[in-house]
């Protein structure tokens, strides 16, 4: 799923600004460590971190993830519900002023 967010991404021309996946990791793994249920990202790009975050997070846990570019966005929406991660991912597509 994560290769393939990352092909899609490139197919859909975004910038190549994704998170590594050692980066990836580390933010699944501070999710973990805090116990966090609730996450807040500025800057979805196409999902690749928010995917990695969702995974780590409790059954009851939400992410709010806002990304100013709706072409950006939609490949999102494409990566977040090939990942099966729908319920737990709620993508706004504006600025986050």
């Amino acid at each position: 799923i994560l290769r393939q967010a990352l092909l899609a991404n490139a197919a859909g021309g975004l910038p190549i600004h994704d998170v590594s996946a050692v980066q990836g990791q580390l933010l699944a793994l501070v999710i973990q460590i805090t116990g966090a249920e609730r996450v807040l990202e500025i800057g979805t790009l196409g999902g690749y971190s928010t995917i990695r975050m969702a995974r780590a997070l409790p059954a009851t846990g939400k992410i709010v993830t806002i990304e100013a570019d709706p072409k950006h966005a939609a490949v999102a929406r494409a990566n977040l519900e090939r990942a099966g991660l729908s319920e737990r991912i709620e993508l706004r597509v504006g600025k986050a002023l």
